[in-house]
């Protein structure tokens, strides 16, 4: 009795051990994080393509090519590449043609050649050990399919694209725990150089080449599946293997992972184009450009005693005079024209007038010029107007230019060519439109840019012993173009 009693007892404590090997535990808290789930997109093109094609037409087979993406066209035989970096502007809703932004550069042929987008994404694998890792142990990932099908239209797997066989794009919160990396397609290796003990949170990184606790620079190479069917919005699953072993590879915990791929959402806002443009009178006696200092420095007092609107400019009585022309007989009115827009390469505001100053009873009109010019010397008779603001078109009338940089209190003296083009004024003709202001880019507003769109008018008139009384009239016309 004695003796069967021991053999018995040697039996069961030798079937206990037998047993416990033959089951390897769940890793706990496993997950597989993707940098972004996005389908890649790739199809055969439909209809042959020339070089300089810029809409591709393409089966529908559920790939989506997004406004930015940067399409390739490769041949489906060979798996060259025809053409590279297409910019991508928009999908036909029926998902059969892709409009680019360029030209194809290059002739492709329908059914063959394929389309692609390949998308990549950096993987973060994290788990929590049961069973302690030894030094020379393994942390083994293997993805689905062979991992060389890279994003080709029937593509079932997470390509490897070329995935470093090293730890140059593989990495670890401690490095220990993937000291060497071993890239097989579909499997990733990592060997440790130290043990991992039980109930210790592991993270790799797979297309990361700087980490911490986190991946701090990302170098994404497993290129996302294809959709798998033409449904959108529901998801693909796809199911990853992650075991630990011994050095002997006898494996002693493992998980398989399930991670979805789907399709990114687009998110679409209209925004209507806007215009305001506005013409404010400036008050007599403040200087013209009140409200507009920071694009002009034009501080010459109005002084026609009498304020302007937005619909009259009322130069007042002009004196006339043997002597010079100085503040006390020429008189400035001013007007400020202010313009908003959101448009994206900004705006020009032109002018033109009904014609010269004039008295229609007589016939009689002040002198203007067409080209800018400081008013003339003593004895002589002057009207026209100056622009002044941070967007005064440069370029002015003809080949002079009206300029808005420096200050010049004595414009109300206009002496001959003392300020430059400082108080040189012009007046619009009635057939072709002069530019007043511009600004090449957008949006525009004093409240983007200090001064931008603002435009500070003065209008200057002085008479001489010449001029016969009467009323004096002339309408200029402004108009605001925004460009989108």
């Amino acid at each position: 009795m004695k003796f069967s009693a021991k053999v018995i007892f040697v039996f069961i404590l030798c079937g206990f051990i037998t047993t416990g090997n033959l089951y390897a535990d769940d890793l706990s808290n496993a997950s597989l994080i993707l940098s972004t789930s996005r389908p890649s997109a790739s199809t055969p093109l439909s209809a042959a393509a020339i070089s300089s094609d810029g809409i591709l037409s393409i089966f529908n087979n559920g790939s989506r090519y997004l406004a930015s993406d940067s399409a390739r066209i490769i041949q489906g035989s060979s798996g060259l590449q025809i053409a590279g970096g297409l910019p991508v502007a928009s999908q036909s809703a029926s998902l059969t043609s892709v409009y680019l932004g360029s030209s194809v550069g290059a002739p492709a042929g329908a059914g063959s050649d394929i389309l692609q987008v390949p998308i990549t994404a950096m993987h973060t694998v994290t788990f929590t050990t049961i069973s302690a890792i030894p030094s020379g142990g393994k942390i083994i990932i293997t993805y689905p399919g062979s991992g060389n099908n890279s994003a080709s239209p029937s593509a079932s797997t997470f390509a490897f694209n070329g995935l470093p066989n090293s730890t140059a794009a593989v990495k670890s919160t401690n490095a220990t725990d993937c000291n060497t990396v071993t890239v097989s397609a579909p499997t990733i290796t990592c060997t440790t150089s130290a043990i991992i003990p039980a109930a210790t949170q592991v993270s790799i990184f797979i297309g990361c080449t700087t980490a911490g606790a986190t991946c701090t620079s990302q170098a994404p190479y497993l290129i996302n599946p294809t959709k798998s069917s033409q449904t959108a919005g529901t998801a693909d699953s796809w199911r990853i293997q992650v075991s630990t072993a011994d050095g002997s590879n006898n494996v002693i915990d493992s998980r398989t992972l399930a991670v979805g791929t789907i399709e990114s959402v687009t998110v679409r806002a209209n925004v209507d184009p806007s215009l305001t443009f506005t013409i404010a009178g400036v008050n007599n006696g403040v200087a013209v450009n009140t409200n507009n200092t920071t694009g002009c420095l034009q501080t010459e007092l109005t002084n026609t005693g009498i304020n302007a609107t937005a619909t009259d400019v009322n130069m007042g009585t002009l004196a006339n005079s043997p002597s010079a022309i100085d503040t006390t007989i020429s008189n400035i009115s001013a007007q400020l024209l202010t313009v908003t827009t959101n448009g994206a390469t900004g705006y020009v505001v032109t002018a033109t007038s009904s014609g010269h100053l004039r008295n229609p009873s007589t016939g009689f009109f002040l002198t203007d010029a067409a080209t800018p010019q400081a008013f003339p010397a003593a004895g002589a008779n002057f009207y026209g107007f100056h622009a002044c603001g941070l967007d005064t078109y440069s370029a002015g009338i003809g080949t002079t230019f009206w300029n808005s940089t420096a200050s010049d209190t004595n414009c109300n003296t206009y002496i001959t060519g003392s300020a430059g083009n400082i108080c040189k004024y012009g007046w619009p003709t009635t057939s072709t439109p002069i530019n007043i202001a511009s600004d090449t880019t957008g949006p525009i507003g004093n409240a983007i840019v200090a001064g931008s769109g603002l435009t500070s008018v003065s209008y200057a008139a002085g008479a001489d012993p010449a001029v016969p009384p009467g009323q004096y009239t002339t309408v200029v016309t402004y108009v605001a173009t925004p460009s989108f």
